[in-house]
């Protein structure tokens, strides 16, 4: 790894940016660390300087480059030109702070503008649609956009190739989630951020708004056989019920496979999915409110901690996916890997190295898109669980 050009992790204090830190350490990796607040940043360099000095890195890191101390620099991402001249050494941006439709923006400007590829985690509709309307820019200048190389939409953007590709006159896609485990605190942020735009599915090629309501979201999805045994046993198969959720797939399956008409559904209680018209309505008026939900996401902030490493360690997430074209042919797959965040982390890094090792050229590109369908398959701990 030592031969891969310079890169920078952005917000390395998150609870997923650390997750990619350590990880990348793993694999050998010593990237530049940076963020807007320098005593968090000075402390997680610190935290992993120990960890590496404790054998934290894998045997593909050794002698002094295991010992030496970890490059970090304070970035803004609100000082444009001191965010440029921060990247100009370096190949990649892998940009981990969110919620990203506030920050992603910014740091795809500044990677432009220096010629720096661009990754992040997102999953939020608004930044890919954005990455996509700079396809132009990114081509002229060979630069690579690819948000949401983590548990969204990586997976996900996997299975929607691989139907795509066994059923080329599909016509209409669905995709279920099912991650059992607590969210962290940054995940819970972007959600109360995404709310106020309600549901969205795309129809005909359009993103457009849906009532959670209507007859055709009411789903029940088969997500396969249960484990016969551990501690997912009982939490990940059978016959689910789903409800609508706007997933960043809605942009990127639509570039990845062409299918014009998309939903996007997560694993949700019945009693919640009955509820869920009645209610949606009214958060959503509620958390429009912007100091009120700023005040919500400072409270998310310092009460949601993330699963616990054991928790990351042991859990599992399932993906279901369904294609159907104009004359009733369908395929359906079910997809299971590693908990989401542990996911993210090892999916994440591993699309970041195929970046550094880049040939192509530039433009927004989805992961299934750059590297294939069958790309997520080779990924650690990721099977078929039916197709």
């Amino acid at each position: 790894m030592a031969s891969h050009p310079r890169w920078l992790l952005y917000a390395p204090y998150g609870f997923t940016g650390r997750l990619l830190a350590e990880e990348a350490l793993r694999r050998g990796h010593r990237p530049i660390l940076a963020g807007r607040d320098e005593a968090k940043l000075q402390r997680v360099v610190a935290e992993l300087e120990a960890g590496l000095e404790a054998g934290l890195d894998s045997a593909a890191s050794t002698g002094e480059e295991a010992r030496g101390s970890l490059s970090h620099r304070v970035l803004s991402l609100e000082d444009p030109e001191a965010l440029k001249a921060g990247l100009e050494d370096v190949s990649t941006v892998l940009h981990a702070a969110g919620p990203f439709v506030e920050t992603a923006r910014p740091m795809m400007e500044a990677c432009l503008d220096a010629g720096v590829h661009y990754l992040d985690i997102t999953g939020e509709v608004p930044v890919f649609e954005a990455a996509f309307a700079l396809d132009a820019r990114a081509r002229e200048r060979g630069v690579v956009l690819m948000p949401g190389v983590g548990m969204d939409v990586i997976p996900t953007d996997g299975v929607a190739a691989l139907l795509a590709r066994s059923l080329p006159s599909a016509a209409r896609l669905e995709l279920a989630l099912h991650s059992p485990g607590r969210p962290s605190a940054g995940t819970l942020q972007t959600v109360l951020e995404g709310v106020p735009g309600g549901l969205r599915v795309r129809r005909g090629g359009r993103l457009v708004q849906a009532n959670p309501g209507r007859r055709e979201f009411r789903r029940w999805v088969d997500l396969g056989p249960e484990p016969g045994s551990g501690p997912m046993a009982g939490r990940l198969g059978g016959r689910r019920s789903v409800a609508p959720y706007t997933w960043g797939d809605l942009a990127t399956a639509w570039r990845t496979t062409g299918i014009g008409d998309i939903t996007c559904y997560m694993s949700t209680p019945r009693w919640q999915v009955r509820l869920m018209p009645v209610v949606l309505p009214v958060v959503r008026r509620i958390l429009a409110i912007g100091p009120l939900r700023r005040y919500l996401r400072r409270r998310v902030a310092r009460g949601a901690e993330g699963p616990g490493p054991r928790r990351r360690q042991e859990g599992r997430t399932r993906v279901w996916g369904r294609v159907e074209d104009d004359q009733g042919r369908s395929a359906e797959m079910v997809l299971e890997f590693p908990e989401a965040y542990r996911f993210t982390a090892m999916g994440g890094i591993r699309a970041l190295e195929e970046v550094l090792a880049w040939e192509g050229g530039g433009g927004t590109l989805t992961p299934a898109g750059a590297f294939g369908g069958d790309w997520v398959l080779d990924l650690p701990e990721v099977e078929v669980i039916q197709a």
